[in-house]
């Protein structure tokens, strides 16, 4: 065994080496959820819980020593990383047991639903919480002054904080799982590069949609957008998945990527849209499939 995988399993505390060190590079929150992706793969869950439980003692004790006398609240940092950690685990586990993308994928979304119910619950107005935290953030950041941004956008943004967060865990877990396999791809079961062009999270989910709409209209537009957030990045990720296996069918030049992923890098309106026609994408696939063999496209 070599490479990064066969150095990750040589031992529990080179793991846990790792993972600190993926706090001094980019990607850390995908990097150090990939690692435990290829833990809990590779040693079950058990050994990669350790791996985590200690992870978050450092984590705890680096806010503190980098705070100014010490006097930043580790909670916050570590309720976000045990939360992602957690994901990547449970990924892990359902990847290693039952060695299928999909309902591993399915599982993720499923659990940051039940995440966002629970947020919802324990802080009922979303828009009183996060609106003076998301003023203070502009503030401290020097951004252009609340007062100059159109009227009621900081308001929505606060009701759908549960939801935005949710979906940024969500996203930032389904990209460790793509990363976790494809350093353990030398020992990874399957063809896991098909399973994810293949990805499918179901009708049941596409239900959802339809149940987090009615939430909406309702009268509960913080607990059902949020859902929607949460929803349209699973879908997202199957858009993505349909796109690439096109791709992949059709022989497309191998430029091709810059085409998708370039109105990222433009701009959050064309991001925005890319984003949502890819969820819309995965959604239809879900009733009409959009992946066909040549053989079968008239």
């Amino acid at each position: 065994m070599t490479g990064v995988a066969g150095w990750l399993r040589k031992s529990r505390w080179a793991r846990i080496g790792a993972i600190v060190i993926t706090f001094l590079l980019p990607l850390t929150n995908v990097l150090s959820a990939a690692i435990l992706v290829m833990a809990a793969r590779g040693a079950g869950w058990r050994s990669a819980a350790v791996d985590a439980g200690a992870s978050l003692v450092l984590l705890a004790g680096l806010v503190q020593l980098t705070s100014e006398a010490g006097t930043a609240a580790p909670g916050p940092a570590v309720l976000g990383a045990g939360a992602l950690w957690g994901g990547a685990l449970l990924a892990g586990v359902v990847l290693r047991r039952y060695r299928s993308v999909d309902l591993a994928v399915q599982l993720v979304v499923v659990i940051t639903l039940l995440g966002l119910a629970l947020a919802s619950v324990l802080i009922p107005d979303s828009r009183a919480y996060w609106q003076p935290i998301l003023e203070a953030l502009i503030k401290t950041a020097g951004l252009p002054q609340v007062g100059g941004l159109p009227d009621g956008w900081l308001a929505t943004v606060a009701g759908l904080m549960h939801g935005v967060i949710g979906a940024s865990l969500l996203s930032t877990v389904i990209l460790a799982v793509m990363l976790g396999l494809w350093l353990d791809r030398e020992v990874a079961d399957g063809d896991w590069r098909r399973q994810f062009l293949e990805l499918r999270l179901g009708r049941v989910l596409s239900a959802g949609v339809v149940v987090a709409t009615v939430v909406v209209f309702a009268g509960f537009p913080s607990l059902g957008g949020g859902a929607l957030l949460v929803l349209g990045t699973g879908f997202m990720a199957q858009g993505l998945a349909i796109v690439h296996w096109t791709a992949d069918h059709r022989a497309w030049p191998g430029i091709w990527p810059l085409a998708l992923y370039a109105p990222v890098l433009l701009g959050a309106p064309p991001a925005g849209l890319l984003l949502l026609a890819l969820a819309i994408a995965g959604l239809v696939d879900n009733g009409f499939s959009l992946r066909r063999r040549r053989t079968n496209v008239v």
